[in-house]
């Protein structure tokens, strides 16, 4: 007699959340790492839960969308800007500058929309190592 699908499923991992899925989330956080802007390397503490991939930093969402908030006030030392701080308390908007990436530390595809990008470049890496792992 044949199982139901659900026990077939769940028996492969191909149920929602199953291990499958964990391995394919897994693997595309890993294809992401080069494509994530890499400064400090915060942003590359990612957290998965399900099928996401939350960057959970502050400023990941603008850093996401490659767009630069402000108001942004210089830090300096001597007459060299060395970083940026907004003052507390002030809203902070868009201010139509778009960011400047480094691509340095193994990072020379960093920039916005990281995932849309990882996919087109290595979306055929990625299922194969997916085809890889549930053949094994």
């Amino acid at each position: 007699m044949l199982k139901p699908i659900s026990e077939i499923k769940a028996n492969l991992g191909l149920e929602p959340n199953g291990r499958v899925q964990k391995f394919f989330t897994a693997t595309c956080a890993k294809h992401m790492d080069r494509y994530v802007p890499y400064d400090e390397g915060m942003l590359r503490n990612y957290i998965i839960r399900g099928s996401n991939i939350i960057y959970n930093q502050p400023y990941a969402h603008y850093m996401y969308k490659g767009d630069v908030m402000g108001p942004n006030i210089p830090i300096k030392e001597g007459t060299t800007i060395v970083g940026w701080f907004s003052p507390k308390g002030r809203k902070k908007h868009y201010t139509g500058k778009k960011i400047k990436y480094n691509a340095s530390s193994g990072h020379e595809y960093a920039g916005p929309y990281w995932d849309k990008r990882m996919v087109s470049a290595e979306m055929q890496d990625v299922v194969k190592e997916v085809q890889d792992y549930v053949g094994r």
